[in-house]
C-alpha cells in the first residue's frame, strides 16, 4: 500500500474512531476535552471499560409455519380447463408420455400463461404439486398467485412427471392460480394443491465457530448475533453507487421513499487493486470505518479483482472491463500450476496489496463480511459459462486461489476482523467448511419476480457437508417477499440489492424490478432488519446462551 495511502488512512482512523464502550455515552463524555477524545485515549478508554453486552430489542423466538388448514383439504385442476393468454395452447398429443383428462397446456414463451381459480378455507402454507415437464430440464417458469410471482420452478424430466412447490402462502378465498413462461417451453398436465407440513427449525441451527480460531471479538460478536437471528430475521442490505456510500443516491432514495436505512452497506474494493489505474481505494475503506464506527451498521466488501496489467488491454476490451473473462489474456490455471510464473508472481503482489489495505481495518476491530472471487462458476444451470477470469480455468484453480488467500489473510497478515463470505455459486466448488464461514448466492430473477428463489437456497443448503453455514443472498436485483421466503423456508440470512438500474432509474427510487408497494413492504416487514432496528454490534453478546441465563 503506497505511503499517501497510509497517511490517508491513519488520519481517517483518528477521525472515525468511536467510543467502544457500550449502551451509549453520558453527558461527561459528551463534553470531554479534545485530550480527553484523542486516538490514544480513546484506544485506553476502550481497554479500560468493560463491555456491557446486549441484544437490544431483538426477539429471538422461532418462527413458526403452522395455520389452520384443514389437514384433509385437496384441490386438483386440469389446466386444458383454465384460461390461457399469451402463446400458450391446448395440446392433446401423447409424444410427452401419457397425460390424464382432455389434454395440457403448452407454455413455449415467456409472458404465456394459464390461469385457474380456486377457493382457500383459511390463510396457510400449502404444496402446489404438478405433473409437468419441460423441452429441457434448465428452463425456470413460474408459479403466480394473482399475477404475482409466487415461486419458481425448473422441469426435472423431458416426459410428465411431478414437481412439488413446497409451502407457498396463500390468504383464505378465492385466488388466481397460474403457470407463467419465465424461459417457457414447459408443459402443465395437472396440478393438486394440499396443506404443506410446518417447516423444519432445525436447519437454522448453524456452527456458532468462525472458521478462523483468531477471529477478533468484534468478528465474533457480529457472527454471533448473524447465527442468533438466522431463521428469524433478513437483514436488509444495498450496494452504494458511485464510490459514495452511505452517501449514495441509493442511500439517499430508500430514506427518502421508504423512512428506512439498509442495515448493510456493500462496497466494492476494486479501487484497492494495483491493476485499478483508476482510483486508489481509499474512500471504500474510509467509508467502511464510518459506517460501522459512527453508524452502528454492517459492512461487506466484494472484489471486481482486474487482472494483472500485462494481460489487460484484450479483445479490444478497456482496462476497466479486465475482471471479464473476454477483456483478460489471464489464464488462472496456468498461474496457478507454475507454467506463469510472471502471472502467479502478480496475484500474490496483488493479494499483499490488497491484505495490506484489509490490514487497517483489522487494527481497529472493524468486521467485515468479505466475499471475494463471487460468481466464480457462472450460472449452476448452464456449466462453463464464468463470466470472471477468477472462474474461468475451472473449479481446480479457483480453490487453489481460494486458499491461497484464506491462508495469507488468515495466517500471515492475521486479517482476523474478516468473516467469509463464499460465493462461488456450484456446490461442487465449495473449498470446505475450514474456509468458509458463510455461503451466498447471487439472484438476479426477472423483473418484478418476488418469490423467494427457493430453488437457490435449496442448492446453496448443499454445498457444506455439514449442513452448518449460514445462506445469504448476497446480491441481488429484483427482491424477494420476506413473507414468502420464511413461509417455504428459504429464510436468507440478508439481501444485498445491486446498485444502479436495480435500485434507480433517473437517480430516483425504481420500479423496474421491484414495485413500490414491494419496496415498502420489505423495509416495513417484521422479519427484516433494517439499520435503527439493529443492536449494538460492538456489545452484541458473543455466547448468546450465557447472556440470557444471566439475566435470569
Amino acid at each position: 500500500m503506497n505511503t499517501k495511502r497510509a497517511a490517508a488512512l491513519c488520519l481517517a482512523v483518528v477521525m472515525t474512531m468511536s467510543v467502544t464502550a457500550c449502551g451509549g455515552s453520558d453527558s461527561k463524555d459528551k463534553k470531554s476535552s479534545k485530550a480527553e477524545t484523542s486516538s490514544s485515549s480513546s484506544e485506553s478508554k476502550a481497554e479500560d471499560t468493560p463491555v456491557v453486552e446486549s441484544i437490544g430489542n431483538l426477539d429471538l423466538s422461532d418462527v413458526t409455519t403452522e395455520y389452520d388448514v384443514p389437514e384433509d383439504f385437496s384441490l386438483s385442476f386440469e389446466p386444458e380447463e383454465g384460461t390461457v393468454s399469451g402463446g400458450a395452447a391446448v395440446m392433446d398429443k401423447s409424444f410427452l408420455g401419457e397425460y390424464t383428462g382432455s389434454g395440457f397446456v403448452a407454455l413455449p414463451s415467456s409472458g404465456d400463461e394459464v390461469t385457474m381459480q380456486a377457493q382457500f378455507p383459511a390463510k396457510g402454507s400449502y404444496n402446489i404439486t404438478m405433473r409437468a415437464t419441460g423441452d429441457s430440464t434448465n428452463f425456470k417458469n413460474l408459479l403466480t398467485i394473482d399475477g404475482s410471482a409466487a415461486a419458481s420452478f425448473t422441469p426435472e424430466a423431458t416426459e410428465f412427471s411431478d414437481i412439488t412447490i413446497e409451502n407457498v402462502l396463500i390468504e383464505a378465498g378465492e385466488h388466481t392460480i397460474g403457470i407463467k413462461g419465465d424461459d417457457g417451453h414447459v408443459y402443465i398436465d395437472n396440478i393438486t394443491i394440499t396443506p404443506a407440513p410446518a417447516i423444519d427449525l432445525s436447519q437454522y441451527n448453524v456452527t456458532r465457530e468462525l472458521s478462523n480460531p483468531n477471529a477478533s471479538d468484534h468478528a465474533k460478536r457480529l457472527y454471533n448475533m448473524l447465527a442468533d437471528i438466522y431463521g428469524k430475521y433478513t437483514l436488509s442490505g444495498q450496494y452504494s453507487g458511485d464510490g459514495e456510500g452511505k452517501d449514495s443516491r441509493e442511500f439517499k432514495e430508500l430514506s427518502k421513499n421508504l423512512g428506512k436505512t439498509p442495515a448493510i452497506l456493500g462496497l466494492d474494493v476494486s479501487g484497492v487493486s494495483i491493476s485499478n489505474t483508476g482510483s486508489n481505494g481509499e474512500m471504500e475503506l474510509l467509508q467502511a470505518m464510518d459506517w460501522y464506527n459512527n453508524e452502528n451498521g454492517i459492512v461487506t466488501f466484494c472484489w471486481h479483482w482486474i487482472a494483472p496489467e500485462p494481460y489487460l488491454n484484450y479483445n479490444g476490451n478497456p482496462w476497466w472491463r479486465g475482471f471479464y473473462t473476454d477483456s483478460t489474456s489471464f489464464d488462472l490455471g496456468k498461474a496457478m500450476s507454475g507454467e506463469d510464473q510472471e502471472g502467479y508472481d502478480l496475484i500474490i503482489e496483488e493479494l499483499d496489496n490488497m491484505a495490506q489495505a484489509l490490514k487497517t481495518l483489522a487494527d481497529e476491530d472493524i468486521p467485515i463480511l468479505w466475499r471475494p472471487l463471487h460468481e466464480a462458476a457462472g450460472d449452476p444451470k448452464y456449466p462453463g459459462n464464468a463470466w470472471f477470469w477468477w472462474g474461468a480455468a475451472g473449479k481446480d484453480p479457483y480453490l487453489e486461489l481460494w486458499k491461497l488467500m484464506y491462508d495469507k489473510f488468515t495466517n500471515e497478515y492475521e486479517l482476523n476482523n474478516l468473516i467469509w463470505v463464499w460465493n462461488a455459486q456450484s456446490p461442487s466448488w465449495y473449498p470446505g467448511d475450514e474456509y468458509v464461514d458463510i455461503i451466498g448466492y447471487d439472484c438476479y430473477p426477472s423483473e418484478h419476480d418476488s418469490s423467494s428463489q427457493k430453488w437457490y437456497y435449496d442448492l446453496m443448503k448443499e454445498c457444506s457437508p455439514t449442513h452448518s453455514k449460514i445462506i445469504a443472498e448476497t446480491e441481488n436485483g429484483a427482491m424477494f417477499d420476506p413473507d414468502a421466503a420464511f413461509n417455504d423456508g428459504s429464510r436468507w440470512a440478508w439481501f444485498s440489492t445491486w446498485n444502479g438500474e436495480f435500485t434507480l432509474k433517473d437517480r430516483q427510487l425504481s420500479d423496474q424490478y421491484t414495485t413500490f408497494e414491494m419496496w415498502d413492504k420489505i423495509y416495513n416487514s417484521e422479519r427484516v432488519l433494517t439499520l435503527d432496528e439493529l443492536p449494538d454490534l460492538k456489545c452484541y453478546p458473543l455466547n448468546t446462551d450465557d447472556y440470557l441465563a444471566g439475566l435470569n
